[in-house]
């Protein structure tokens, strides 16, 4: 779309109509009588002086930086012809210089306010006093947006240290959590109460117990007798037959062997001893779980 060409040179005239000849232009930074530099061209490189004087047709180059001015017009005797404060350029470089509040006031179903970027330089730069400030608000050529930093390195790169407010700093104060570090975040009091020690879900209320350290229990050892629990072994003993050389045969288990051997086997009984060996391999069993550390830290 084409728009309207700005005046390329200022022109003034006086009360008769005619060219203000060596008329003073002087520039003040608005609302003040401390004086504003104008420049010779568009770079900016050059000031004009202060007051500008105008050429025999009342013109001159005045071109204005990012600031606000006053400008005060006087004829070639110093004379007061008139004084408006308040003054901007209508561009600067490709962004409109405005000063005071701006609202937009849009009802439409296309967005009230749409820029577009065709170069490499970012899209939206908001920043401080300082010009130009190195800690803005800013969206970048990419899409990416910067929270205390001019080159942001991902969607949305927040400078360190960065606070999380919204719904983060809603939390009630007092609510607990975890977090896998040693010190609690800002906003958070670390909690010392619960120390070595694992955690346990449940549906009811919240409670802790046990006496026995997490790191105590989860650890390498070697189960031994004097460890072990009191406890019986049973044996049954099924129905078998002792054969002797001789060819008798005994019933289950030892009895008193009688004159069906003959007279020269005597009467004789016995008891079977069983032994049944506890010892182990003696290795060592590993209970030395992997774990993560983690505080419970709770909203100040």
């Amino acid at each position: 779309m084409a728009v309207l060409s700005p005046s390329a040179k200022m022109a003034f005239i006086d009360a008769a109509g005619e060219p203000l000849m060596a008329g003073k232009l002087y520039t003040y930074i608005a609302g003040t009588t401390t004086l504003q530099a104008t420049y010779t061209d568009s770079s900016g490189a050059q000031a004009n002086p202060n007051p500008v004087i105008l050429d025999s047709r009342g013109e001159a180059n005045v071109w204005l930086g990012g600031a606000v001015y006053k400008f005060v017009l006087k004829d070639a005797d110093d004379a007061l012809i008139w004084s408006v404060d308040n003054i901007s350029a209508p561009t600067s470089a490709v962004s409109p210089v405005l000063s005071g509040s701006v609202t937009i006031d849009s009802n439409t179903t296309t967005p009230a306010l749409k820029i577009t970027q065709t170069g490499v330089g970012p899209v939206l730069r908001v920043q401080d006093s300082t010009d130009p400030d190195i800690t803005p608000f800013i969206i970048d050529s990419n899409g990416y947006v910067g929270i205390g930093t001019a080159t942001p390195a991902s969607a949305l790169d927040v400078a360190s240290p960065g606070v999380i407010t919204g719904a983060w700093a809603y939390l009630p104060s007092g609510t607990a959590m975890l977090f896998v570090q040693t010190a609690a975040p800002t906003g958070w009091t670390k909690s010392t109460t619960h120390d070595n020690k694992a955690l346990r879900v449940v549906s009811g209320a919240a409670s802790s117990g046990g006496t026995t350290g997490f790191t105590s229990v989860f650890t390498s050892r070697t189960i031994t007798t004097a460890n072990m629990p009191s406890h019986t072994h049973t044996l049954t003993d099924p129905g078998h037959t002792h054969t002797y050389a001789n060819g008798g045969a005994v019933g289950s288990g030892y009895a008193t062997l009688g004159n069906a051997f003959g007279s020269n086997v005597a009467t004789s009984s016995s008891t079977t001893g069983i032994t049944i060996a506890n010892a182990g391999s003696g290795t060592a069993m590993d209970f030395a779980v992997q774990y993560v550390d983690v505080i419970i830290a709770t909203k100040d």
